[in-house]
Order: structure tokens, then sequence, then C-alpha cells
């Protein structure tokens, strides 16, 4: 999944994204200078109830 895919499945703006990311609180991985996420990392966020989460700072 690419970074539009995760911010539409899990209902945040690219800045949230960005900022999980700095702080390590999504996985990632790099390839070609394109961020990607696993689809099964995506869901366990969903599961975790992460959907939705404002960033707040």
């Amino acid at each position: 999944m690419d970074s539009a895919d995760v911010c539409r499945a899990l209902g945040i703006s690219k800045r949230t994204l960005q900022t999980w990311r700095n702080n390590d609180k999504i996985p990632y991985a790099m390839l070609g200078g394109k961020v990607y996420f696993k689809e099964s990392d995506i869901d366990g966020l969903l599961q975790s109830g992460m959907k939705g989460v404002s960033d707040n700072g």
C-alpha cells in the first residue's frame, strides 16, 4: 500500500501519517524512493483502534 492508500484506510491526513512514520508508530519500507506499507500492518492498526486518530502535535 502507498501513503494515499493508508491515509484513506485509516482516515488520517498525509501529515499525520508522516508524523507516525517519524515517531516509529507505523512500519514502512522505502523502495525506489517511494514509501510503502504492508497491508497486514495497516489491518493491525485498524483492529487496534488507531483509525482516525488526529494529529495533535
